[in-house]
C-alpha cells in the first residue's frame, strides 16, 4: 500500500500592484522603481523603441541605472516563440540575473511576450507594464495574463505573471494613429458592455470628444476600464470563471484574428466577435432588439459594421472557434449578453456553449442587416 508524502506549501500571500494613470509618467520612471535591482532590462519593438524607449533609456542611465534595451520587429506576427527565444538568450548573454527588472514598454504583443519572458526568465523575474496604446493601457497591461501566438492559435501558451506595476502615460497616446486609438477604444466598450451601464453611457455620449483626444477623457475611459478589470481579475485571478467575460467578443475575434494572418487589428476582430456575439444573445432571447442595435449603432459611430464580416468564410470562423481556450468538454463556449451592462449567467457559469448552427445562424443575420 502506497504512503504518499506530502509537500505542505505555505498559503499563497495576499498580493496587489499599482497601477499610475497620468500624464509625464515616462519621465518620472525612476520614482516607480524598485530600489534595488542589477538591470533594467527595456523591451520594446522597432517603432516604440525609436519614439519613447530610447530616451527612457537615456533618462535611466543619467540616472544611475545599468540598463539593456532589446527590441523586435512590431506586430502581431513577432509573438511567438523564436522571438521570445532570441530576446532571452540576448539577456543571458548580457549576464542578467534574478533581480534584474523587465520594463515592458509598448503595446499589448510587447506586455504579452515581455511578461512571458519575466515569468520564465531563471523561473521568475519582476517585471512592469509601461504601455503606449490605448488598448495596452486599459487592458493587457492589467491582469498578468502573458502568452505567446502559435500556428493553432492565438495566446495559447502563456503563464499568469503579475507585474510589480503598471504606468500608463497618457501622452503616449499623442503618437498614436487613429486606427489604433478605436481599437483600445472597442475594449472599453466592451468592457463596460459587460460590467458598467454607467460608463458605457459615458463613452456613448463623450464619443466624439474622445475620438479628438481629450486627454481628460481618454484618462477617465482608461481609469474606469482598469478599474472593472482590476476588480474582475482580483476575484478570479487565473481564469476559472468570472474572468471569462473579459473575453466578451473574442471568441469569434481571436478566429478572425488568425484567419485575417494578423492584418484585422484586435480590437476590430472583437467588435466582429461583438456583433455576431450579440445577436447570438439576441436570437436566444437574452438581449432585446433594440439593445443589439444600440451596440451595432456604437460601433458603426467608429466605422464598424458587418461588411467586415463578409470577407470572412463562416466554415472556417467555425473550425478556428474550436481551438478557443474556454472549450469544456468539446463544446466551444461563449460569453453571451442579457443587456447594456451586464451579461447572462446560469448556475454561476459566464460561458455558455453554442452550437454550429447557431452561430451559423448569426452570421447569416448579421451580414443581411
Amino acid at each position: 500500500m502506497l504512503n504518499p508524502i506530502t509537500v505542505q506549501l505555505p498559503r499563497k500571500k495576499a498580493y496587489s500592484y499599482p497601477i499610475y494613470i497620468g500624464t509625464e509618467l515616462l519621465s518620472k520612471m525612476q520614482t516607480h522603481l524598485p530600489k534595488h535591482n542589477s538591470t533594467l532590462v527595456i523591451i520594446t519593438d522597432d517603432t516604440v523603441k525609436e519614439l519613447y524607449a530610447i530616451a527612457l533609456q537615456q533618462f535611466l542611465n543619467k540616472a544611475g541605472h545599468k540598463t539593456l534595451l532589446l527590441s523586435f520587429s512590431a506586430g502581431e506576427s513577432s509573438k511567438n516563440g523564436q522571438t521570445k527565444n532570441v530576446l532571452e538568450e540576448a539577456m543571458l548573454a548580457q549576464a542578467c540575473d534574478r533581480n534584474s527588472l523587465i520594463l515592458a514598454v509598448g503595446g499589448g504583443v510587447v506586455g504579452d511576450l515581455a511578461g512571458f519572458i519575466a515569468a520564465t526568465y531563471m523561473r521568475g523575474i519582476d517585471y512592469i507594464q509601461v504601455p503606449t496604446t490605448l488598448l495596452a493601457m486599459l487592458d493587457s497591461s492589467v491582469g498578468g495574463k502573458t502568452s505567446i501566438d502559435t500556428a493553432q492559435g492565438k495566446n495559447l501558451i502563456g503563464a499568469f505573471w503579475q507585474p510589480k506595476a503598471v504606468i500608463a502615460d497618457i501622452l503616449c497616446l499623442k503618437t498614436l494613429s487613429q486606427e489604433h486609438l478605436v481599437n483600445g477604444l472597442i475594449e472599453a466598450f466592451k468592457m463596460f458592455l459587460t460590467s458598467d451601464a454607467k460608463s458605457l453611457k459615458f463613452l456613448d455620449q463623450n464619443l466624439d470628444r474622445i475620438l479628438a483626444r481629450d486627454e481628460a477623457l481618454l484618462s477617465e475611459v482608461v481609469r474606469r476600464a482598469v478599474s472593472i478589470k482590476a476588480e474582475v481579475v482580483a476575484q478570479d485571478e487565473k481564469d476559472h470563471n468570472l474572468r471569462a467575460i473579459l473575453n466578451l467578443g473574442h471568441t469569434i475575434g481571436h478566429a478572425l484574428e488568425q484567419l485575417s494572418d494578423y492584418t484585422l487589428l484586435h480590437g476590430y476582430a472583437v467588435a466582429l466577435g461583438l456583433l455576431l456575439e450579440a445577436k447570438i444573445a439576441q436570437n436566444r432571447g437574452y438581449l432585446e432588439a433594440q439593445q443589439y442595435y444600440y451596440i451595432k449603432t456604437v460601433l458603426q459611430r467608429l466605422n464598424i459594421t458587418a461588411v467586415g464580416l463578409k470577407k470572412f468564410d463562416i466554415e472556417a470562423v467555425i473550425q478556428k472557434t474550436k481551438l478557443d481556450k474556454k472549450k469544456q468538454d468539446g463544446a466551444v463556449q461563449y460569453v453571451l449578453l442579457n443587456g447594456l451592462g451586464s451579461v447572462y449567467v446560469a448556475e454561476n457559469q459566464f460561458t455558455h456553449s453554442v452550437d454550429d448552427e447557431m452561430l451559423r445562424n448569426a452570421f447569416s443575420d448579421v451580414v443581411k442587416e
